[in-house]
């Protein structure tokens, strides 16, 4: 399939997507987000960089994937034994039953081929659409290839599936035959699907793949002084896709490529390990039309071209995906906090025509490399031709030590925007004082410090710790 660019001005696609008739005053609404520790959960598994789908009644969580260690470590003889040794890939399909606080399990191995390798990597792409979870790539461990080889061992897949969210949950509880298990479960495999450290949604009948990376091999620094083979790859681009099903496969097709089209050195789009949220904006009828907004992320390029970024850091500049393919770098807002992947959430107020955005903890503070407990609400009011932006700061997650890297957001499903099909909050007709239950944040890395450096003790693990998240109007 041959991958099509577009290319189109800035301010031509701004204007498009943000003309409108202000209603309401200037005013925007301001809210507080609180956070508390759920402390009569125990049994949520340790874990970070994982994939989670809920049931029909949110009552029971499908988890899948991720790493049972905290932070990676950086460099060093047998660099890849230190951070991502095969006993720390989580190879368990777990099932947790929030209202219950109970939990069953199911070995990955048991798992069908392509299976019993995706279920077992480690930050893959996701996206639930109803009783289906979608998943592509993610960056594993073959056992099967010989430890000398670290180049075929350790890599990035193509492989994509699809889950009966339902009926794998059931099968796993009524602990069902493996061939049972395995009848929930069809897969699928394309070179457009092969990344990891990105974000999946779906708009319409498309699929978005936003950012991430192709990684091969294992970086480490022998007692020799040499260095195993590697190789790395930015998508630099947004991978915009149909999935269907044929004879009991996954099928990829009309498959095109969202990008500004430069050189690794030069493209804005070379973001990886990055919040990406649902977004709207007002269309030319003053209605909400549903996009997605990319915030900062990494690794800016070591070569980097780009003015006002340094070599090897994070973006600050968003860029928002339109519904017809088009996209804004909006170089008008800066983000220097909450640039890693982290949880968050969107809520709007029609009244002032506002988008808030929440990013909850992670790395990155004040432009610094470190983890960090800030809370940082992004809020963008339209006004006809032209969006503003300001920035809430929130109070900080009530802890000692650091979370939200690399956690999963499992979000309340009432007040939600009418008509929209992605988790977007409306706080329209909230009144002063008022307070909704916006969801509950699991699992991520728990840091004991700001900069860890790696995990263990003093350093970072991976959490099982729950936090409830509420929203009150002031």
């Amino acid at each position: 399939m041959k991958p099509f660019y577009y290319f189109t001005l800035a301010i031509f696609i701004f204007t498009l997507a943000s003309c409108s008739h202000y209603r309401g005053s200037f005013s925007t609404k301001s809210f507080i987000v609180s956070l508390e520790e759920v402390k009569d959960k125990y049994h949520f598994p340790n874990l970070q960089s994982f994939v989670l789908a809920e049931s029909s009644d949110a009552n029971q969580w499908l988890i899948i994937g991720g790493r049972t260690n905290g932070m990676h470590n950086f460099g060093g003889d047998n660099y890849e034994e230190k951070s991502f040794p095969i006993r720390n890939f989580n190879d368990t399909i777990w099932v947790y039953d929030y209202a219950q606080d109970k939990r069953y399990s199911y070995p990955v191995d048991r798992i069908k081929a392509p299976g019993s390798l995706l279920f077992k990597a480690t930050n893959l792409q996701s996206f639930q659409d109803k009783n289906y979870l979608y998943l592509t790539g993610g960056y594993g461990e073959n056992d099967s290839i010989p430890y000398e080889n670290l180049f075929e061992r350790y890599e990035t897949y193509a492989d994509i599936a699809r889950i009966d969210v339902e009926g794998l949950i059931s099968s796993i509880v009524h602990k069902a035959s493996d061939e049972e298990v395995n009848q929930n479960i069809i897969y699928g495999y394309d070179e457009a699907a092969r990344a990891t450290g990105g974000e999946l949604y779906k708009l319409d009948d498309y699929f978005y793949l936003a950012g991430g990376h192709v990684y091969k091999g294992m970086f480490s620094i022998k007692k020799d002084n040499t260095i195993t083979p590697t190789s790395q790859e930015y998508l630099n681009s947004i991978h915009r896709f149909q999935l269907s099903e044929s004879d009991n496969r996954l099928e990829l097709t009309n498959y095109t490529k969202i990008s500004d089209g430069f050189a690794d050195d030069s493209t804005q789009f070379r973001r990886r390990d990055l919040p990406v949220t649902p977004s709207v904006y007002l269309d030319t009828h003053d209605k909400w039309e549903e996009g997605l907004a990319m915030y900062a992320g990494v690794f800016t390029s070591p070569d980097n071209k780009i003015k006002s970024v340094d070599p090897n850091g994070s973006w600050k500049w968003p860029i928002y995906i339109y519904k017809n393919g088009t996209y804004l770098i909006d170089s008008s807002f800066e983000q220097y906090a909450n640039f890693y992947s982290a949880p968050s959430f969107v809520v709007v107020d029609s009244n002032t025509n506002t988008v808030y955005t929440t990013i909850i903890g992670g790395i990155g503070s004040e432009n610094k490399d470190v983890f960090t407990n800030r809370i940082s609400t992004i809020t963008r009011t339209f006004n006809k031709n032209q969006s503003t932006y300001s920035t809430m700061a929130q109070p900080p997650i009530p802890s000692e030590n650091f979370f939200g890297a690399e956690a999963f957001m499992v979000l309340h499903p009432k007040n939600r925007l009418e008509g929209a099909t992605l988790d977007v909050f409306d706080i329209t007709k909230l009144k002063r004082n008022e307070e909704i239950e916006i969801g509950v944040f699991c699992g991520g890395i728990e840091s004991f410090v700001n900069n860890p450096g790696g995990y263990g003790k003093g350093k970072s693990q991976a959490s099982n710790k729950i936090w409830k998240v509420k929203l009150r109007i002031n």
